[in-house]
Order: C-alpha cells, then structure tokens, then sequence
C-alpha cells in the first residue's frame, strides 16, 4: 500500500493551538447563552404556570423498550464482541467465507441506518453492520479520550482482528464516513475498497459547513463543554431527529400487532436509540475531538475508493465532497440526485446498485470515450461544469481513471415486513 506503515497514526495531525483557544472562547460564550435561555425559560415557568403544562404536553414520548425490528433476526445475527473495556455490538448477515463489508453508521443513527443496503449486499459479501462505540447497544464511555481519531482507529483495527478480518470494504455514511477515511489513511493494509456517502475529507470537512446545517460551527463550538449540549439535546430530541432524516416519516415499516394493524414506527427506533442523555454524550464525543485533527498533506487514500452524495444535501457542501476526490488515488465520485444527506435511505435502489457495481467490479456499458467532455476549469469546475448532463451517471476523479459504471439492478430481497413508501 503505497509503503505506508501498518497503522500509522502519524498521519494524524492536531490543530494550532491558536485555533483550539479560539474555539474553546466561543465554545464558552456559546453555553452561556444557553444558560441565559434556561433561566428565562425558568422564570417564566414561574410566573406564569401554564408554560410548564404546555411544556410537559410537548415533551417527546420516547420509547422505553426497542421496537421488535431492531431486536429480531430478519436483517441479520445480533452480535457482539468485547475490546478490553469496551463491548461492541453488530449485525451481521451473509455467508461467512465471503469477502467482508463494514458498514458505518453517521450521527445520529445506528446500524439500523443501513436497512436497505444488508439484504442487497448479503447476496454477495458477509455484511457487518457495526454500532460505533457510544452508539445504541454498544458501550457508552464517558470520557472524551477514549473517542479520539487514534483510539477510534485502533478499536476499529482491533474489532476486525477479534472477527478475523484481514481486510474488509468500509462503507461509511456521515461520522462513519469520517472514521473511514482516517481509518484508511492510518490502517490502509486494512482496506480492500472504501465508500464514503456524503462527508467530505476531514481536512475538508470542517472549515466548510454550511452556515444552514444544524450541525454547523457555531454547533461544533457549542457542544465542546461537557453536560449542557447532552442536556439541551435530549429535550430537543425529536425535532433533531426529524430535521436529519426528514424522509422518514415517508418510510412506512409495516408490523403486525396483536390485532391485526399496521402501523408506521421507523421513528421508534431512532427515538429509541436517542432516549437518555448518555445516548447523546458518545456521538458527541466525537465530535468534540475530530475538530481538532486533520491529515497530514500529502497522504493520499490508496485504496480504489467511491464517493456519493446526494445532489440536495444542505448538511455539506456538494463542492467539499467533491473536492475530497483530490485526497484519493483512484475514485469514483457519483452525484444521486432527488437525495438530500441519506442517498442510502433515500435513493436505496440507485445507491445499492451503485455500490454493488463498484464492490463486485461489473464494468458500465458506456465507454468513457463516449461521455461529454466537460470544459476545463479545474477540478471542482470541471466536476461542477458536467453535472448537468452526466447527473445521473457516475463522474470519474483521481489520479487513476479506470472505467465508469453502470447500474441497472433493482432493489430486491427486502423483508417483507419492510416496505418503502
């Protein structure tokens, strides 16, 4: 792989010092307008007594038990695996002498996040779909060391040695996209292919979020002390949900009760995973320490690598996904219109299909030859200039330009008991 050594943390780099000051001062002006807004939501609790029952009206209804979906084995085994202190939880489904997929959740989700890719990709990979540490049923930490970019990489690293992956593919949306690409940066012995949906390269990522994101930097300032961001998202629980997966409140899981009805609970499951405040203190955690790293210029993803996003995503600028292209030596960047953050949710069937295209090496029917030739503009020009007209295929980047793709198969081999509308 390019020379690099086997786990090489070196690669990772912190912040000026500078930088870090500056966002811990506006991290503190941050919380303290926070406090302002408790106490005049407190005082005006008092003095008018009524707020408190219409407060206690809207509070979230969270769930006190996981919906049977997220417990039963129609989408695979539930297993786990212990790391020195730290117990892990996955799903895994598929026939195990077959070459390994990794499957990394984002914020806020969980393995159930990948719903509609494991049926599809059982038919060609053992499928592991893992709960990141701090996530749903794995272990919480509390402290915020133990989610550096490092640690992270190295309970990565060890998780696939205890399941006795040599190399695995990683599939990686949004937080699990980030720990993707450091994981492939610092263990890229590890990686045979790498997916990235929607995240941009953390050198990248962070100093380009849209002000519009509710996960901004004003947010990522917010939430660097400890306690008030946990508390202030539990009680904004479910508008928080429902602003990051928007669709689905259109997904209709459909589960027969003890009489005979169907309902729609897709949301269960994420209120379910984001009941407590500890469910909120792990995913934080890390965002607490990835700020604060970036990788080294210079180093390059080694690995065949293919990234998609969504071409309506007002979580991260599409020009910052597309630019992390430059950090990759062979990649393949796809543009998944009508998607906003979650193409694999979304756009199941297009973006199953093109990641099977990429996992299992079927070549596209169209030769490169003959797609337009965009004007020259310089890479994000370029990409951006063709857009128009080659959406809805595949855009070839990097340094080594093999063969487009494409995509025809269906999404099939979803349970029964799952059905998109």
């Amino acid at each position: 792989m390019g020379g690099q050594k086997q786990h090489d943390y070196d690669t990772l780099q912190v912040v000026p010092k500078s930088e870090i000051a500056k966002i811990y001062i506006r991290c503190l002006l941050a919380n303290f307008v926070i406090l302002l807004k408790w106490l005049y939501e407190s005082v005006k609790c008092k003095l008018n007594p009524a707020a408190i029952m219409r407060k206690t009206i809207e509070r979230t209804d969270f769930p006190n038990k996981p919906p049977i979906f997220m417990t039963d084995t129609n989408l695979g085994r539930h297993s786990y695996v212990k790391l020195e202190n730290t117990k892990l939880h996955f799903v895994e489904a598929g026939n195990r002498s077959n070459p390994i997929v990794l499957l990394l959740h984002g914020f806020p989700d969980c393995w159930f996040g990948w719903r509609y890719q494991i049926p599809e990709l059982t038919q060609y990979f053992h499928v592991i779909a893992l709960d990141l540490k701090g996530f749903n049923d794995s272990d919480k930490p509390q402290w915020r060391f133990e989610y550096t970019p490092k640690r992270v990489c190295e309970d990565l690293r060890k998780f696939l040695i205890a399941i006795s992956a040599k190399s695995v593919s990683i599939i990686g949306h949004d937080l699990g996209a980030t720990i993707g690409w450091f994981f492939t940066h610092t263990n890229p012995e590890m990686v045979d292919k790498f997916v990235c949906v929607s995240t941009p390269h953390p050198n990248l990522l962070w100093d380009n979020l849209p002000s519009s994101s509710p996960f901004n930097r004003n947010w990522l300032e917010f939430i660097q002390l400890p306690m008030l961001p946990e508390m202030e998202l539990k009680h904004t629980a479910e508008r928080v949900l429902r602003r990051c997966y928007p669709h689905v409140t259109k997904e209709k899981l459909y589960q027969s009760g003890t009489n005979g009805s169907v309902k729609n609970n897709l949301m269960e499951a994420y209120k379910y995973s984001y009941s407590q405040t500890d469910d909120w203190r792990g995913p934080l955690n890390y965002y607490r320490n990835f700020l604060f790293y970036r990788v080294r210029e210079g180093e390059m993803v080694q690995c065949p690598s293919l990234i998609i996003a969504g071409n309506d995503d007002r979580f991260y600028k599409l020009e910052s996904v597309v630019k992390s292209s430059e950090y990759c030596e062979n990649v393949v960047l796809k543009i998944i219109e009508q998607s906003g953050r979650a193409p694999h949710q979304e756009m199941a069937t297009e973006f199953n299909s093109t990641v099977l295209k990429f996992l299992i090496g079927k070549k596209y029917s169209q030769k490169p030859a003959e797609a337009p030739s965009p004007p020259s503009r310089g890479l994000v020009g370029r990409v951006f200039g063709g857009i128009g007209s080659v959406a809805n295929n595949t855009v070839k980047l990097g340094n080594n330009l093999r063969e487009t793709y494409t995509f025809s198969n269906p999404l099939s081999s979803v349970p029964n008991f799952m059905i998109k509308g």
